[in-house]
């Protein structure tokens, strides 16, 4: 993705090297600002937590959905609510147990949390009332928590090989690899469109040339080429068509109400056996975070139990929260 000089690219200067980054500091922390006590919507830990901070969770989540229920709407404060109250915790625990980012490892993380972001970015954040600092100190824990819970969780837990392997021979009927074609594609909705197609391609033209100049379909920019693909998911008109093909030849035109469609045979892939070598790094990976979400959620409920949480309860219908969590711990 474009990075510099994109929008995202001049709010990272403005924003991380003028905000978090002072060359005298070797770390960054996250010092919660002072919150006023009729401004406090949550005390964790004897900590205030502003009810802007919820706020700000609750517009920024704004960016990703158009449209819900009301009974949706109760469910996702509820967990925004969750989310804050978790972030804070890891915070407070990593502010404990000293663990900070150095001043490399937060450019970093504010450089690759940009690029995932539109070129727009810093206008939506307008859009949506949500400071560039606001996001900023949601992010810095975001990280702060993530770099404490990869050293207190993750690094402890591991996956011995032998795990590995039983657990392929255990579940082989989950490795059976289907059949499956893969095979480039055309489709226009006009006769013309179809007779340029052919005359093209009649005249030596490559397939995926061609459809990436006329075809409509969504792998138009792969040149028509969708993968390798299970035969089962593939419809049963269209598999007819490949199936009277050999490798490289190209079917005869076919019609139905999607429009003309085209398709070249590149290969048949018969069902098969995945072997242990082909999955043994997909197995260990899989069961590394199933094991580590496992550890997590008992780790997180242990330090919750630890805590002490206390809901302003003139607040709490505004964060979302029932009348039994007023006095949550």
């Amino acid at each position: 993705m474009r990075f510099f000089p994109s929008v995202a690219g001049r709010f990272f200067l403005a924003l991380g090297l003028a905000g978090l980054l002072p060359a005298c500091q070797p770390t960054v922390d996250f010092k919660s600002p002072p919150v006023p006590a009729d401004k406090t919507a949550v005390l964790i830990n004897g900590q205030a937590v502003a009810l802007e901070e919820f706020d700000t969770e609750f517009r920024l989540m704004a960016i990703h959905y158009s449209a819900v229920s009301e009974g949706q709407m109760r469910a996702i404060k509820r967990r925004l609510f969750e989310q804050v109250v978790d972030r804070r915790l890891l915070v407070q625990q990593a502010r404990k147990e000293g663990v900070k980012l150095t001043r490399a490892e937060w450019a970093r993380d504010l450089n690759e949390a940009l690029q995932q972001m539109p070129d727009d970015f810093e206008a939506i954040l307008k859009t949506q009332g949500v400071s560039e600092e606001a996001w900023k100190r949601k992010l810095l824990q975001e990280r702060l928590a993530a770099k404490l819970v990869d050293r207190d969780v993750n690094a402890l837990v591991e996956i011995t090989p032998q795990e590995v392997e039983d657990y392929y021979w255990s579940h082989l009927a989950d490795y059976w690899k289907p059949e499956s074609v893969r095979a480039s594609h055309l489709v226009v909705q006009k006769r013309a469109d179809l007779e340029k197609a052919l005359k093209r391609l009649n005249a030596g033209e490559d397939f995926a040339k061609v459809a990436g100049d006329l075809s409509l379909s969504d792998d138009k920019s792969e040149g028509g080429d969708w993968g390798m693909q299970p035969v089962d998911q593939v419809p049963a008109p269209y598999l007819a068509q490949l199936r009277a093909l050999k490798p490289g030849q190209i079917s005869k035109p076919f019609h139905d109400h999607f429009g003309y469609h085209l398709f070249r045979l590149e290969a048949f892939e018969p069902r098969q056996m995945q072997t242990f070598a082909q999955v043994k790094g997909q197995i260990r990976d899989s069961l590394l975070k199933e094991e580590q979400d496992l550890r997590f959620d008992q780790w997180m409920g242990d330090l919750k139990r630890r805590s002490v949480i206390r809901i302003n309860p003139d607040l709490a219908p505004v964060l979302g929260v029932t009348l039994e969590d007023k006095n949550g711990k």
